[in-house]
């Protein structure tokens, strides 16, 4: 949980700095009294940099779901590719074969040297 707090808190002071407000700069103080509910009142510029903090987070898991999805989409072709040349004739397609398999760091198959 304190680490969530410290994220929240990173987030909002690198988005929101307010070097020319002291008064609006934001707090691990106050993120915490936001989080456990004990926030005596709430201005409305807080929560509309709360809300903005909320969203660039939102997007940004999106985006990182979004690449490991694509990611994982890469490795499955590569290894596909790869089983379908050892397949057909792997003495012919061997430098294929090692090229699909450096492109996809390894991770698409286990190697069988020597056996």
């Amino acid at each position: 949980m304190k680490a969530i707090l410290s994220n929240a808190y990173s987030r909002l002071i690198s988005m929101f700095p307010h070097k020319n407000e002291p008064n609006w700069q934001w707090t691990e103080r106050r993120v915490r009294s936001f989080w456990n509910g004990e926030a005596a009142y709430v201005e409305f510029r807080e929560m509309r940099e709360l809300h903005a903090a909320a969203a660039k987070a939102k997007e940004e898991r999106e985006l990182l779901q979004k690449a490991r999805k694509e990611h994982a989409a890469f490795i499955e072709k590569t290894a596909s590719l790869r089983a379908l040349l050892e397949r057909q004739d792997e003495a012919f397609h061997s430098p294929q074969i090692e090229g699909l398999g450096s492109r996809a760091c390894g991770m698409d198959m286990p190697r069988n040297h020597g056996e």
